[in-house]
């Protein structure tokens, strides 16, 4: 009887223990919130402070050419997060780039896509913020690749995986899809020429480009696999030239960029395997300004090349780093009518924009470009 009563005492002292640990254990996990929420209402959740970065190539005293404007990485470019954002984070998908690989712009608003969390960032500059499509179930994505805007507001989307094109309004909505079975073997970048209609599509695996009116009607392809004037050997991406409606397509494995007219008539071609300026070991995306350069990322060297319009280089930026500037894997890249370069630098999570110093920028922009020269 006695042994009894002795168990029943230590077994009280026991569960009053463990309830003792257990309210310790709550009461500094609830006090470990509480100054957690209270550093957050002071900060108001507010993203670091981020430092201006003035960024000029080439150094002085050499004549400015190119200059560092942004870099936008997703929600936390615009938005303060909650405090339970910041320590649950998103369900569905990351609101910050994982792994992007194509963008574009149009009006004041860039277009990214990526392949980890498969959905197209919009970046809305104007209003600042950012919104995504692709997500919904008519006209899921999987792999996005390559991405363009035609003058109708339609945001074309190559979708590596499905094999497919699809176009979607500006509120995401699918309103076109492009490719019967077995038209692609792997869709990757994609370009618009807006003044006649036409939407270019690589074709990565099939060594050979597709031609589509922006309705989405088959017009004619050109190219297929060699190392020969006109042909390809796992081309990757695409360019159009605003002046000419020339197209440039980077032909990744046979190390060079070639160009090609509206309807697909060989022109030339530039570059070479190498690792010296001017040369290719994995090159990407592209982009050509309003004079005629022509911008090259390449993701072996982790670099932008710029060339004149004979193929002969000008100067090329960055390396492997993850400052400003500086890229890790950049993969597309797309000029704007007002000269600002996007690159996507994959492995950093961004898209870097440059502003290219053109004539026409300089005379629109007399005091900033003098900014630039003190500097």
């Amino acid at each position: 009887m006695m042994r009894a009563k002795q168990r029943k005492a230590k077994i009280k002292v026991e569960v009053k223990v463990k309830v003792k640990k257990k309210n310790i254990f709550f009461n500094w996990l609830l006090f470990l919130v509480s100054t957690l929420a209270l550093i957050c209402l002071l900060s108001s959740c507010a993203p670091p402070a981020v430092k201006e970065v003035k960024l000029i190539w080439p150094s002085p005293p050499e004549e400015p050419r190119l200059v560092y404007l942004n870099s936008y990485k997703g929600e936390s470019n615009f938005k303060k997060k909650s405090f339970f954002e910041t320590i649950i984070g998103e369900a569905a998908f990351s609101t910050e780039l994982q792994k992007p690989y194509g963008v574009t712009a149009y009006g004041d608003k860039i277009y990214v896509t990526d392949t980890q969390s498969a959905v197209v960032f919009v970046f809305d500059i104007k209003e600042q913020k950012v919104s995504f499509m692709g997500h919904k179930d008519l006209g899921k994505l999987a792999l996005p690749a390559g991405v363009a805007v035609s003058s109708d507001g339609i945001i074309f989307v190559s979708d590596a995986k499905q094999k497919r094109v699809f176009g979607y309004d500006a509120n995401g909505n699918l309103k076109i899809a492009i490719g019967k079975k077995d038209e692609f073997k792997n869709p990757g970048g994609i370009a618009i020429n807006n003044d006649i209609g036409r939407l270019y599509v690589v074709d990565s695996y099939g060594h050979m480009i597709h031609v589509y009116s922006t309705k989405g009607e088959p017009l004619f392809t050109f190219g297929k696999r060699g190392d020969g004037d006109g042909e390809f050997n796992y081309p990757s991406n695409v360019a159009i030239e605003r002046k000419t409606g020339n197209v440039y397509i980077v032909d990744t494995q046979n190390f060079r960029v070639q160009v090609f007219d509206k309807d697909g008539k060989f022109i030339k071609r530039f570059g070479q395997i190498g690792d010296v300026p001017g040369t290719f070991t994995r090159p990407k995306g592209i982009g050509i300004d309003s004079e005629g350069h022509i911008y090259v990322a390449d993701a072996a060297f982790d670099n932008l090349q710029i060339f004149d319009d004979k193929g002969q280089i000008l100067l090329f930026i960055g390396g492997p780093g993850h400052e400003p500037g500086y890229f890790w894997l950049p993969a597309g890249v797309y000029v704007d009518e007002k000269d600002r370069v996007y690159i996507v630098d994959s492995f950093n999570h961004r898209v870097q924009v440059l502003q290219y110093l053109s004539e026409k920028w300089k005379r629109e922009n007399p005091e900033k470009y003098k900014e630039y020269l003190l500097k």
